[in-house]
Parts: C-alpha cells; structure tokens; sequence
C-alpha cells in the first residue's frame, strides 16, 4: 500500500456535497490503485483562482517541503487544484510537489499522468480550460449583476445610513424589511433600497442642513450629534469620517452610484468617474441644490489644510476654555480638528501640546529607564528626591524624570502614604494635607 494524502476543494458554500463526494470517489480510487490515505487537506468555499485564504493547500506544500510522511496527492481532477489565470501557477505548486519527492495524482482524469510529453500537454490543456471556465463564469456574473443593479436592485452590502433594504418579490410585490444581516430567502426574489426609519431621514437633513446652511464643520456636526445622544447604525460614535460618508452619498437624492471598483481575480482597482453607473432607485431625501452646494463645500475643504500657526492657535484657545488638554478633549471637541491630526502633522500629540503651552504629567514608564520601575529603586529615588527637598508629594513625584508618576507608585505599593512611610517619610495622610496647605499658605502673595 502506497501512503497517499488528498486534497478536496469547493468554491462556494452552497456545493453542501461536493467534499463528501470528492472524497467518495478518491477512496474508490485508493481502493482500486493500492493507496492508503493517510492525510487529509480541505479547502472548503474557497476559489481556485488564487491562493489567498486556501488554508488547506498553504498547509500541503507547506508538510510537503518539510518532509511529508506520504508520497502522492490524489485530487479529483485538474480544476480542483486550481483555476489559476495563469496556468503555470498551478504548475508551479505541482513541480513544488514533485521536487520534494511527492507526486500529485489526478484520479478522475483521462489523460494518462505518466510524464511523458503528450500527458504534459493535455494537462496544460485541462488548466487552461479551467482557468477559462473561471473567467467567463466570471464575466457572466458581472453581467448579471449589472443587469440587477440597473434594474434597481441591490446587490449586497448594508444600506448607506438613513436607509433599508426590502424585499422584492418575482411578481413584482413588496415583501418585508430585512434587518442588518439578513437575507432575502428565495432565489428569485431582489432586493432593493427604501427610506429608512424617519429619525434616521431626519437626522440626515439636518446633517446637510448644518453642513450648508449653517456653516458648520464635519468635525462640529459629530460633535453636535454625539451631545444630543444621537446613535449611529453601527457601534461607535459620530465621527468626521461618517459624517462625510453621508454627505458625499448621492443616494440622499435618490441616485444610486455602482461600479466605482472592479474586483477580478482578488484584484481590486477603481475604475474612472466617467464609468461610474447612476441609477435613480427612489425618492430625494434632501434636494439636488443642497446637495450640489455640500459637494462644493467638501470639494474645498478637502484643499485645505490648517497651517501650523493655526492647529496650535486652536489648541490654545482650547486649553485657555478648559485649563488642560488630552486626547479624549480634543477629539470630542468641534473646536479643533482631531488628534490623529496633530500627531501626523507635529509627530506625536505631546509636542503639538507643549507648542500650545501645556506639558501633560508623564504616563507609565516615559522619561523613566526600565531599572527606575523596579521596587526597590523607586524607595531609592523617592528617598533621594526626600532629602534633597524635605517633603515628598505627588506634584513633586510628577514632575521627577527618574520616578514613574504618582499614579504607578500609588498601584505598586498600596497608596503614597505607604510609599512615603517606606521612603523614610513618615506622615500620616492628615499631616501631608496640613503641610501642603501650610506651604500654599506661605507662597500665596
């Protein structure tokens, strides 16, 4: 008996059988031809166009190079190796194979894999129609689609916000509203886009409503939203990302736009405005004048960027209001753009903080060496910091580069006052209270 492993693939999930019956037919076979399978690779729902994601062939050739304990891989037949576009791809993982001494045998295949020059040739033959097979499915899928999709229907994905997707029948009658991921449950049925719940088509005009007729800023109208307790669909709160998906979205006056990208073969490329497909699938939500002035507005703020003067001008007006800066204040404030901003433009939000003035206490581990966080040199430092000055607090703990921040030590030994106590400084909480006040007391004019 030779010891064989099998290699079962299927491309979608609705080919419920195909494994069980692959694998029927490779036993008959191993049963007839003398082979012993003692290995077992599957790859189920996964498309022979491409490696990507074929966790089951990756793990092949992968045992295959480190020594496989097998000598042959019997697969059903030439298509179910692949249907790569370029055939010698899959005659590249093939010769990979037989390099490491293991042959791949295909059991359901006419043609005699002996080697010589007229199997090669047939078997060339055999990917190539596989891989043209792929392609026209392929082309006839798209066609289809289009089809669908000029006729009104959507093809899938989630509606934009403020919008549903509903069921239509073949007879051309409504059925139900599907709920984020459902699916319509017959072949024969589409699915077309509707008005959404009114709170959501509310919340949409009042978006564009802010954005024009108001004046206001994306970064402002999240802000405007989140305070009001407005949800998003999904989980998370208003953002400027989201608040430009809806303005951009020319589903808001009834249009739905298509074909911005083509995907062939995992390969995703966004084709030209001019190849964009339009198709009006129901009633404007906002009207077609707001709409073209938003576009016209994003279309100059997206040229326009804030000098350095001017991010930090926002920031200090910001720490002028408040008295302190963090990364949760700004991104939750309209009056400067978010910190992802200040971090790209000044290399981290602490430098863009101390041009604006304010130096924020250090976090776990900053400006301390690794030696600095153990327990027994933080008592050291504390108590060299103890006699340099006489006292020991947390302000002057925060302000030390060579100790983490109060916080950290606090953590680590139970609270400051037992810190102190170890340190050598021992007060009870009241009179560390007492003489900070004494000492504000002496330095008050």
């Amino acid at each position: 008996m030779q010891l064989a492993a099998q290699y079962l693939r299927m491309s979608t999930d609705h080919q419920r059988y195909s494994l069980g019956n692959q694998a029927a037919l490779i036993a008959a076979y191993a049963v007839e031809n003398g082979y012993q399978i003692v290995q077992s690779y599957e790859d189920a729902g996964k498309s022979g166009v491409t490696t990507a994601g074929r966790t089951g062939l990756k793990s092949l050739l992968k045992d295959v190079l480190n020594g496989a304990p097998f000598s042959t891989v019997l697969v059903v037949d030439v298509s179910r190796w692949g249907r790569y576009q370029d055939p010698d791809e899959a005659a590249h993982y093939e010769f990979l194979c037989r390099a490491a001494g293991v042959r791949v045998h295909y059991c359901a295949e006419p043609f005699e894999d002996d080697g010589s020059p007229t199997s090669a040739l047939v078997k060339n033959i055999k990917r190539v129609m596989a891989a043209e097979y792929s392609k026209q499915l392929s082309d006839r899928v798209r066609a289809a689609l289009r089809r669908k999709m000029l006729a009104g229907s959507k093809a899938g994905g989630n509606p934009p916000y403020g919008f549903a997707r509903q069921i239509v029948n073949a007879d051309g009658s409504l059925g139900p509203m599907l709920g984020p991921g459902s699916r319509r449950s017959r072949a024969d049925q589409s699915v077309r886009i509707v008005h959404g719940p009114p709170e959501e088509i509310a919340v949409l005009r009042m978006i564009f409503r802010l954005f024009v007729r108001d004046y206001r800023g994306v970064t402002e109208i999240a802000h405007i939203l989140n305070t009001k307790g407005i949800p998003y669909r999904r989980p998370g709160p208003w953002n400027e990302t989201r608040i430009r998906a809806v303005l951009r979205n020319e589903i808001a006056i009834g249009t739905f736009v298509f074909n911005r990208t083509t995907s062939l073969f995992g390969n995703l490329a966004s084709n030209e405005k001019a190849a964009w497909l339009r198709v009006p699938i129901c009633e404007p939500v906002v009207s077609k004048s707001l709409f073209h002035d938003a576009q016209l507005k994003l279309a100059e703020l997206k040229g326009h960027q804030d000098s350095d003067a001017d991010l930090i001008g926002k920031l200090k007006r910001l720490l002028k209001r408040d008295g302190y800066l963090c990364r949760m204040q700004i991104d939750a404030s309209p009056m400067v753009p978010g910190s992802i901003v200040y971090i790209r433009r000044f290399g981290s939000l602490d430098a863009a903080m101390l041009k604006a003035g304010f130096k924020r206490t250090k976090r776990y581990g900053q400006h301390v060496d690794r030696f600095g966080l153990a327990s027994d040199e933080i008592l050291r430092r504390l108590c060299i910091l103890l006699k340099k000055v006489g006292y020991l607090n947390t302000t002057l703990i925060n302000d030390c580069p060579d100790l983490p921040n109060a916080c950290t030590i606090s953590k680590r030994f139970g609270g400051l006052v037992a810190a102190y106590s170890l340190a050598g400084y021992c007060h009870s909480r009241k009179d560390v209270n007492e003489a900070a006040w004494r000492r504000r007391k002496a330095s008050a004019p």
